[in-house]
């Protein structure tokens, strides 16, 4: 039976999925129109997890506030798109985990990506039946912080914990005084534990932490 007062919160980028092939693809598309620089996918990859608005920032320091804006919201809408008609590369057991966790407990995706991303994501793969809650940066222009536990406020959730990749994904966790689990696998390894070494490993490891607490 499911309970609705635990949660399981994913991080996307680097935990559930690599969409970077398609991001750089669409993105370039807009950037050639403003004339502006191409980017690689090396560049892209450096900058995922980090805000839209940080990406924009690290990516083009030079460009002028104003039409950076401008053109950031334009490579914002012409991805979601863009990955909703050609997704991107769907880590090897979600779907299953997804489900499994879904009979559980509650699920939610919080990322740092814009509005409109994460539903893109579900809806290319057919993901919604398994996710709960959403929340992304571009909702309210929130820090990852915040919105872990604006969910967890929201949804009136007792107990959960977060996975993702990369050190922000854990300082988020941490600040919003949420366990986090490090699915090393993805973008941004760092020294933690505890992590898991593939997507098909989490629901032991979110199953041991329920039953045993914080100690696990």
């Amino acid at each position: 039976m499911k309970d609705h007062t635990k949660a399981v919160l994913f991080d996307l980028d680097g935990t559930l999925w690599d969409s970077g092939k398609s991001v750089v693809d669409a993105w370039n598309v807009i950037l050639a129109q403003e004339d502006l620089p191409q980017i690689s996918a090396e560049q892209m990859r450096s900058v995922m997890g980090f805000s839209m608005d940080d990406i924009w920032q690290t990516l083009f320091p030079t460009c002028e506030k104003a039409r950076g804006k401008q053109v950031m919201k334009r490579c914002e809408c012409f991805e979601n798109a863009y990955i909703r008609s050609h997704g991107g590369m769907l880590f090897e057991h979600v779907r299953e985990v997804l489900s499994q966790m879904s009979e559980q407990y509650m699920v939610g995706i919080i990322s740092n990506c814009q509005a409109g991303y994460i539903e893109a994501f579900l809806a290319y793969y057919g993901l919604e039946d398994y996710v709960d809650f959403t929340r992304a940066f571009g909702d309210f222009h929130k820090q990852k912080a915040e919105n872990i536990q604006d969910i967890i406020r929201e949804n009136k959730i007792k107990e959960a914990i977060y996975i993702g990749d990369i050190e922000n994904d854990y300082l988020s966790a941490k600040k919003a005084n949420v366990p986090f689990l490090l699915a090393k696998y993805g973008f941004g390894p760092f020294p933690y534990a505890p992590y898991v070494e593939s997507v098909k490993e989490i629901p032991a490891c979110v199953e041991l932490y329920f039953e045993k607490g914080r100690e696990a």
